[in-house]
C-alpha cells in the first residue's frame, strides 16, 4: 500500500476538521482495554470453576423427608453461568450486572453447609465472577478513555452528513429477542401450571405405603401393605433401594411418590433456551438502537483519516498519516444508507431480499481519505465519508460495532477471485 491515498473532495469534509495523527491515534490505542480483560482469560476461567463445582457437589438423594422437585434457583444459577460465557466475551454491560448476581446466589445458596471440596469449588467461581467484572468494567472504562481522547484530537463537532437515512439499526435483535422472551415467559407459566396441577392432585390424594419390588428405567415397581402392585413413574429409580418403603400418592389414576413431585425440567430447559438469547439479543438490540440514535441527536467529533475495504467487506482505519497502512486502528462493517424511508433496509444492514439491496463500492484494497463522524471505541457506532473507486464521495453507516484488531492482524488483501479491476461500478453486498 505505497501507493498515494486517495484524495476526498474538499466539499465532503466539514470546516475545521483536523487529521488525526498517527501521535494521537497511538495514544487512543494505548487507551485500550490490558491485556488481562480479554475474553481468552476470563472465560476459560469460569467455565473450568463452574464444571468443578458441579462435578464436586453432592447429589442429594430423593426421599419422603426430602422430596425432589423444581429448582427454580438453580435454573437460574446455571443460566446465568451459560451466559455469562458470552456475554464476558461481547457484553461487558450484562456482565455488570449477571456476574455479582451469580456471585451473591453461589455465596448464599451453595456455601452455606458445604463440604470442603464443594466449598473450595464454589469460592473458585466466586473468584473468577470477580475477575470477570473486574475484566467487563475495564473494558468499559476504556470506551470511555478512548471516547475522551478522540473527542480531545478532534477538538470540532459537525452533524452528520446527508443522506443520514432511517434509523434501523438493532431492530431485529429487539424484535427476535421479543419473540423469544414472549417464549421463555410461556415456558415459565407452563412450569408453573404443572406444579399448580401436581399441588391440586396431591391435596386430594390418598397416602399410601408400598414395598419396593423392582425397578425400571423410569419406572418404580411396588406392592403396597393391601397387596396390590403398582408400577409409578420414577426419575431416578437408583435412589430407590429394593424392600425399602416408599410413599405413593393416589388420586384416582392419577398416582406420583411423594419423593418425586412434579418436575419442570422439560419447562425450564425451554426458558434456559429462548430466555439467554432474548435477554442477549434484547440488549445488543438497545445498545445499537441507542449508540446509533446519540449520532443524529447532536454534533458528534469529526477526523480526518484513511481507510480501506478488504475482501471480507470490513472496512479499516488507519491515522491520517499512515500511508504506508501500517497500522490499523479499528475496522467495522458498513453500509450505505438509503434516504428515502419507503425503500426496504434489513435491520442489520443487510439485503431483505433481491429487489431492494444496498449496495457499497466494490472491494478496494488501495487506501482512500475519509472523515469519520463519532469518537470511535471498541463497539461503539460510527458514520463514514468517504470515495468509491471512481472518487465520488460516498457515506458509510457501521452495520455492526467497530473492533478493535488483535495486535498483528492485517487487513484479508490477497483474493483476487473477489477483485475486479476493470469496472467501476458498484457490487451489491
Amino acid at each position: 500500500m505505497s501507493e498515494t491515498p486517495v484524495p476526498i473532495p474538499s466539499g465532503s469534509v466539514p470546516a475545521g476538521t483536523p487529521a488525526w495523527s498517527s501521535a494521537d491515534a497511538a495514544r487512543w490505542t494505548e487507551a485500550g482495554p490490558a491485556s488481562w480483560t480479554r475474553p481468552v482469560w476470563s472465560v476459560p476461567t469460569l467455565l473450568i470453576t463452574v464444571i468443578w463445582a458441579i462435578a464436586v457437589e453432592p447429589v442429594p438423594r430423593c426421599s419422603d423427608a426430602a422430596p425432589c422437585g423444581p429448582d427454580w434457583s438453580s435454573m437460574v444459577q446455571v443460566g446465568l453461568a451459560v451466559g455469562l460465557l458470552h456475554w464476558l466475551a461481547r457484553l461487558p454491560e450484562l456482565t455488570l450486572v449477571a456476574a455479582p448476581a451469580l456471585a451473591a446466589m453461589v455465596a448464599w445458596g451453595e456455601l452455606p453447609g458445604a463440604d470442603p471440596m464443594s466449598r473450595a469449588a464454589n469460592l473458585a467461581v466466586i473468584a473468577a465472577l470477580l475477575f470477570g467484572w473486574a475484566a467487563a468494567r475495564e473494558r468499559l472504562a476504556a470506551r470511555s478513555r478512548q471516547q475522551r481522547l478522540a473527542g480531545q484530537a478532534a477538538g470540532v463537532r459537525h452533524r452528520l452528513p446527508e443522506p443520514v437515512g432511517p434509523l434501523t439499526r438493532g431492530g431485529l435483535p429487539l424484535a427476535a429477542g421479543l419473540v423469544l422472551g414472549a417464549v421463555a415467559a410461556g415456558a415459565v407459566v407452563s412450569g408453573l401450571n404443572g406444579i399448580r396441577a401436581y399441588e391440586h392432585h396431591a391435596a386430594r390424594a390418598k397416602h399410601i405405603a408400598a414395598k419396593v419390588t423392582g425397578r425400571g428405567e423410569e419406572t418404580v415397581r411396588v406392592r403396597t401393605d393391601d397387596g396390590r402392585p403398582l408400577t409409578v413413574g420414577a426419575l431416578y429409580p437408583e435412589d430407590y433401594s429394593l424392600g425399602s418403603t416408599v410413599t405413593v400418592l393416589e388420586d384416582d389414576s392419577w398416582r406420583r411418590l411423594a419423593a418425586e413431585p412434579y418436575d419442570a425440567f422439560g419447562p425450564q430447559l425451554l426458558v434456559l433456551a429462548a430466555g439467554l438469547p432474548a435477554l442477549s439479543l434484547l440488549t445488543v438490540g438497545v445498545l445499537a438502537r441507542r449508540r446509533a440514535g446519540a449520532l443524529r441527536r447532536a454534533p458528534v467529533p469529526v477526523l480526518r483519516a484513511l481507510t480501506l475495504t478488504d475482501h471480507e467487506g470490513r472496512n479499516w482505519v488507519y491515522a491520517a498519516d499512515d500511508t504506508a497502512g501500517r497500522t490499523p486502528l479499528f475496522t467495522c462493517r458498513c453500509s450505505v444508507p438509503l434516504p428515502d424511508s419507503d425503500k426496504k433496509a434489513n435491520r442489520t444492514g443487510h439485503d431483505d431480499d433481491g429487489g431492494n439491496e444496498e449496495e457499497l463500492p466494490f472491494v478496494e484494497t488501495r487506501l482512500h481519505e475519509a472523515v469519520v463522524f463519532g469518537a470511535p471505541y471498541d463497539s461503539g457506532e460510527l458514520v463514514l465519508v468517504t470515495t468509491d473507486r471512481a472518487g465520488h464521495p460516498i457515506t458509510l453507516h457501521s452495520g455492526g460495532p467497530v473492533r478493535i484488531p488483535r495486535t498483528g492482524r492485517k487487513p484479508l488483501l490477497g483474493s483476487p477471485a473477489t477483485t475486479d479491476t476493470g469496472s467501476d461500478s458498484p457490487r451489491p453486498r
